[in-house]
């Protein structure tokens, strides 16, 4: 079956041969857990993407380790690069390296035969093509027989592959082996460094919530932020803080994550310091503070969502009792007031468009929250506060008010989804606050509302830095619900 082409631009190609997903662009497979991160990094949003990961959905795709590789007498696959390598003759051995360096390397360690030794001599290895389907911790070589016009027209050779340390990175820029060490009064002005803020600007940027309505976030953080943090060297620590933290969450193998997790904490040192000291010295850069401070908040919610996120320099975890409140608060001051929009009918039970998921995932949620003061009402019995009625009832009714941003119709998806999350957290009264910090069952069933329904849409909808989140803070909420009480729990909404 010959390969099997998708997108508008037939930059993918599904080989079910082999059980893989090319990227033509990129020349190497995609595995399945990066495919999201992928086509956003080629700016492939929304309608297509949708329509892209749907198709794919339907294909048979292996993990790496369980691709089964070429046979050496095979033609190369046309979709990725013919690297000029070697392979080990010695009796028993066939293995294959990319580099003459490599190779002389692995006869010293495993035949014993001295570096000096030529790695091209015909009595210990021979010259072959090769190709790899993944880069990173899952490169695997494997031998093709080319014809020989696509031998001649080879262009990339085993040693220029040793030069990368035969570690391209899937969805970023390659971390080395072991941490370099960091000075965090002296930033570098390395390629790795350069890579941190390439991927900022190309990748993480697109990703971070809103703040200036109606501006578009990304002219904030692309262009705003960026400005200023060319001037100032504590706000570019920031900026690829939030881009080391964000390959972190992106990484298929924990090498890669724990390289760039400690990058970012070097990185927010730095930050850190600097943007406390303008905050004591007053010196009137409101515009830098206001920034660092978003940066913050996205930080912290990486911290909680993520919890093996461990970023010892200044963002300190708040106590169990205090946990719910912290996070609340911090999504909050992230909230600029937007005007009040007219209400969507067609988001209400009933009246929902016909055939748009989004819509019927919307009605479904309603339906829930709808009946949901009736089925309190049961669990709870008679309320002995009416202020305490009042504020929970307050709390549903903006929290549908929300679902109509969260599921609106716009090209910024994961904009409108962190906008509707967000904006709940500004419509609640203080009263509903108190009852949180007070670990009210009635409060905390609303609250565990909005995490399953729209914080959870955010995260869906990439906002990585919360990823988990949904998770964490339903798991909070039930711990301080009555364990022995069905229908307390039952309030509880599932986690799909």
């Amino acid at each position: 079956m010959p390969p099997v082409r998708l997108g508008s631009r037939d930059f993918l190609e599904y080989d079910a041969r082999y059980g893989v997903l090319i990227c033509r662009k990129c020349q190497y497979a995609i595995q399945k857990s990066a495919l999201q991160s992928h086509l956003l990094r080629h700016k492939i949003y929304r309608d297509e993407r949708q329509r892209l990961l749907s198709s794919i959905a339907q294909l048979d795709l292996f993990e790496p380790d369980d691709v089964p590789l070429p046979t050496p007498t095979s033609p190369p696959i046309d979709a990725l690069p013919i690297i000029s390598g070697y392979r080990c003759t010695a009796v028993g051995c066939r293995n294959l390296c990319a580099s003459s360096k490599r190779m002389r390397s692995h006869q010293s360690e495993i035949h014993g035969l001295g570096e000096s030794q030529p790695s091209n001599s015909s009595s210990f290895v021979r010259p072959v093509k090769l190709q790899t389907f993944f880069r990173g911790t899952k490169l695997s070589y494997f031998e093709v027989t080319p014809s020989r016009a696509a031998d001649t027209a080879t262009t990339t050779t085993g040693d220029d592959e040793d030069k990368e340390d035969e570690r391209d990175d899937e969805e970023g820029p390659t971390p080395p082996e072991t941490p370099q060490k960091f000075s965090p009064v002296n930033l570098d002005l390395n390629l790795q460094t350069l890579a941190y803020f390439h991927h900022f600007t190309t990748a993480t940027s697109l990703t971070l919530p809103s703040t200036q309505h109606p501006r578009p976030a990304t002219h904030y953080w692309q262009t705003d932020v960026v400005l200023q943090a060319l001037r100032r060297r504590w706000l570019m620590c920031g900026l690829l803080t939030l881009s080391a933290c964000h390959l972190a969450a992106l990484a298929d193998d924990t090498v890669s994550e724990r390289v760039h997790r400690e990058r970012s904490a070097q990185f927010y040192s730095e930050f850190s310091t600097g943007w406390e000291e303008i905050g004591k010295r007053d010196l009137g850069e409101e515009g830098a503070m206001k920034a660092g401070g978003h940066i913050k908040c996205v930080l912290r919610c990486a911290h909680w969502a993520l919890a093996e996120f461990t970023l010892d320099q200044g963002i300190t975890s708040p106590s169990e009792l205090s946990k719910l409140q912290s996070i609340m608060t911090t999504i909050r001051g992230f909230v600029v007031p937007v005007p009040e929009p007219e209400p969507d009918l067609a988001l209400w039970p009933g009246g929902v468009r016909s055939g748009d998921d989004h819509g019927k995932e919307a009605s479904a949620l309603l339906s829930r929250l709808h009946t949901l003061p009736f089925r309190m009402a049961e669990a709870f019995g008679k309320p002995d506060n009416v202020q305490d009625v009042l504020a929970v009832l307050s709390a549903i009714a903006a929290l549908v008010e929300c679902y109509s941003t969260s599921f609106a119709e716009t090209s910024d998806e994961a904009g409108a989804a962190w906008q509707g999350m967000a904006t709940w957290l500004t419509k609640i009264p203080d009263h509903f606050n108190d009852m949180v910090l007070l670990h009210s069952p009635a409060a905390l069933v609303v609250l565990a509302h909005w995490a399953v329904s729209l914080a959870k849409r955010a995260e869906d909808c990439g906002c990585w830095f919360l990823r988990g989140s949904a998770k964490m803070i339903l798991l909070l909420i039930a711990e301080r619900l009555p364990a022995d009480d069905r229908k307390v729990q039952s309030l509880l909404p599932e986690l799909a």
